[in-house]
């Protein structure tokens, strides 16, 4: 009880040390914490499924297959139990009189509740999908369209016409699974009367779907993958003509860190988790280095207590004991304000990370036990270090005052370099990954994104003329054009042979007006204009190997007209280079998804609200969003962005807790030169002069630090833009920012002390010591 009075009191001495010793390991925990736990969720994502470990999706480059694949295979190989094929589908569902509200829903075979363990609230498992006609509506679904749960029997409308029973009610899907949440579940064959696709059980042609299996226990699927693969080759299409070379079986605790996309699936970066995990150690390397620095530093002040109590029958073993509970005293302080923090803090980690973290939620009794254990090993790594040097302290050379000489310390010169390598590091990073997502953002795509707005087409076939003739007539519309696929969906891939060789296009279907809209300049090609007739992108021709002014191609025993030809514009995200592209005409009887109006920069408000009531009073009572292409355009690179503002965050901590450091270890450094500062006034030295040869030292260590973190950023962001297409310059003045930014901040920090260092009455300091 002694030794944490003479403790409290010397903390109590010491505020500056005191204040940046807890608010510096505070600080840290608080992120440690809420990394720690979102950490944590990511990888216990799909961990809820009871089969699992059993549970493979197939995978070549891509996750697509056509659906008669996975029943082939289950009839061949007897390590099969079961499968689901997944479909994401999105639409409007309604009551018989009701609204029809937007939702998105997964098409499936009847063994995905066999295979995943997704609750079902009403209804039973296995025959809630056994039928053509049966839905299976989500917990919110069927709160929103008939304000309970107890629907077992009830009808819904898909797309107005087409008619399903209830059949079973889920809950809501868990945030902790690699499915994006889904509003219902329907059979797989229901797709035959929704999308009028009779035979899309037997189809090898279309390859849109994800295939799940299951393998029986103890069973090697994935041992089967060369023996399929060859199999494919001989028998597959896909695999034939070379589009697809690979076949994999990946285990279901892998998908969420996939970089494959998938049928209605999220994912994270495994490199995104891998850096948190390098930062949730860093930030605790820096709180725990900044405590030990400190305590060491503050050792010259605590040399006589230690003396004392060594002249007293002290032993070094009980010295280091007192030392170590001092430790676990303080961080558990910090601790309980770290915990404080984190829960004011979590709605921003939350909006910053896209997630819903629930620290409550997270309190079970094995975390707690977890964390318990961390406080434990923090608080003995942080004491240890400093007990093992202040316990070996000498009392005579306490009495002598000699120990001051001798505390300079290389370990806190490092440390201080450690710190600023940090920070330099993260800046430079940071600031490169914004600019990389500002360069993708204002890129000239080859079209005009600016004031066009975007709906999704509602009205039947026989509707188009007129529905694009009542938009126009809004007095801010410009422009009106119906399409199927755009520039904002990446087209759909078209493979087709050409002259013996296969080759793989996107394809729109649009109309005359499109060009206009997005204003891009067709050169047209001089054929007579014809129904079958396309317009071809540069990268095309080139695809295609033609030159010069082409007027027609092969696609298989077809000659196709070439009506002209458009410079390459970027119809998918940057980190892909430009495609071949096929531009059909639209027709009377084509198939459209798309509504693009071209308005004026002029009373958008007041156009928005025109589009959306005209367009309302033609659909009738459907749900619609109006967007505008920019927008979505800019979401495309929200994920860059969101790297870049948490490395920007955890940057500006790591500079304040190295900041904190330093100004505490600065303050110790004036006071160990106090007698050199006074001798150096009294024969005629000024303020400036004192202040630079104070400031030196932590400039050199600075000048380390830049040296260090210049090519460790270079290589790490290099690395990082070889994903990107198209990319900007890593320019020298971002790295020399970093430096001098930095720079700056620690000689801020520093040249406070040291002004009061050099400007203090050198008698004083000499009558002190």
């Amino acid at each position: 009880m002694l030794g944490l009075k003479t403790y409290l009191r010397h903390l109590s001495r010491n505020k500056m040390y005191t204040a940046v010793t807890v608010l510096g390991f505070a600080l840290s925990l608080t992120f440690v914490l809420l990394l720690g736990v979102y950490i944590q969720n990511e990888l216990s994502v799909d961990n809820f499924h009871t089969n699992g470990d059993r549970i493979y999706r197939l995978e070549n480059e891509t996750v697509d297959f056509s659906p008669p694949i996975a029943t082939d295979l289950k009839n061949s190989y007897a390590e099969i139990e079961d499968f689901t094929r997944v479909c994401n589908v999105s639409g409007r569902i309604s009551q018989t009189d009701g609204q029809k509200v937007k939702f998105d829903y997964l098409a499936v075979d009847p063994g995905f509740f066999k295979m995943f363990s997704f609750p079902l609230m009403k209804g039973e498992a296995e025959d809630a999908l056994q039928t053509e006609d049966g839905i299976v509506l989500s917990r919110s679904t069927a709160l929103r369209l008939f304000g309970s749960t107890d629907v077992i029997g009830q009808s819904v409308f898909i797309n107005t016409e087409h008619k399903f029973t209830v059949t079973g009610v889920m809950e809501n899907f868990a945030e902790n699974t690699h499915f994006v949440a889904q509003d219902a579940l329907v059979n797989l064959k229901a797709l035959k009367t929704i999308w009028g696709f009779e035979n899309i059980m037997d189809e090898y042609g279309w390859c849109s779907i994800s295939i799940y299996f299951m393998a029986h226990n103890n069973a090697n699927l994935p041992a089967k993958a060369p023996q399929i693969l060859e199999n494919f080759k001989k028998d597959f299409w896909l695999y034939k003509e070379g589009w697809a070379s690979t076949v994999e079986f990946t285990p279901l605790k892998e998908l969420y860190f996939s970089n494959k996309a998938g049928n209605a699936t999220k994912s994270n970066s495994k490199t995104m988790i891998i850096i948190l995990s390098a930062i949730v150690l860093i930030i605790l390397l820096l709180a725990i280095g900044n405590y030990i620095n400190l305590t060491i530093a503050q050792a010259t002040f605590r040399g006589k207590e230690v003396a004392v109590k060594k002249l007293l029958g002290g032993s070094k073993e009980k010295l280091m004991r007192q030392l170590v509970t001092e430790s676990f005293a303080l961080c558990f302080v910090a601790v309980l304000l770290a915990f404080l923090l984190a829960k004011l803090l979590e709605p921003t980690l939350n909006s910053l990370l896209d997630t819903h973290l629930n620290l409550n939620q997270s309190l079970s009794f094995s975390n707690i036990l977890l964390a318990l254990g961390m406080l434990l090993l923090i608080g003995f790594i942080s004491g240890i270090v400093p007990a093992l040097k202040i316990s070996s302290f000498k009392p005579i050379e306490v009495v002598k005052g000699e120990l001051r000489t001798k505390a300079k310390s290389v370990y806190a010169k490092a440390f201080i370099t450690f710190q600023y390598t940090v920070a330099i590091s993260l800046l430079a990073c940071s600031w490169i990954i914004l600019k990389q997502t500002e360069y993708l953002r204002s890129k000239d795509l080859g079209f005009n994104k600016e004031n066009i707005v975007h709906l999704e087409y509602l009205g039947g076939t026989n509707q188009k003329k007129a529905i694009a003739g009542e938009l126009l007539k809004i007095p801010g519309v410009k422009g009106a054009s119906l399409t199927w696929q755009s520039p904002l969906s990446g087209g759909s891939n078209q493979t087709f042979d050409h002259e013996g060789k296969s080759v793989s296009f996107q394809e729109f279907a649009v109309d005359s007006a499109f060009y206009d809209v997005f204003n891009i300049e067709v050169m047209p090609t001089g054929v007579a204009y014809a129904p079958n007739g396309v317009v071809l992108n540069e990268a095309a021709l080139k695809e295609l190997g033609l030159t010069g002014n082409p007027v027609s191609f092969k696609m298989e025993e077809r000659d196709i007209p070439i009506l002209g030809v458009v410079k390459d514009f970027n119809f998918k995200q940057l980190r892909s280079n430009i495609g071949p592209l096929m531009m059909h005409q639209q027709s009377p009887e084509r198939f459209v998804d798309n509504i693009f109006l071209k308005i004026d920069g002029k009373g958008v408000v007041n156009t928005l609200d025109q589009i959306k009531s005209t367009y309302a009073g033609i659909v009738g009572d459907v749900e619609f969003d109006v967007r505008f292409v920019d927008e979505t355009i800019d979401q495309w690179y929200k994920k860059e962005e969101r790297t870049g503002k948490i490395i920007s965050y955890f940057t500006f901590l790591a500079v304040v807790i190295s900041s904190m450091g330093i100004l505490a270890m600065a303050t110790f450094y004036m006071q160990q030169r106090k007698k050199e500062i006074g001798v150096r006034k009294v024969n005629g030295a000024t303020i400036g002069k004192v202040m630079v040869l104070l400031n030196k030292d932590f400039v050199k260590w600075v000048a380390l630090a830049f040296v260090i973190a210049v090519p460790l950023s270079w290589y790490a962001m290099n690395r990082w833009l070889e994903s990107f297409a198209y990319k900007t310059r890593m320019d020298w003045w971002v790295f020399l920012f970093a430096g001098t930014l930095t720079l700056l901040v620690a000689l801020l920090t520093v040249s406070w002390q040291s002004w009061r260092a050099a400007s203090a009455n050198p008698v004083e300091s000499l009558r002190s010591e």
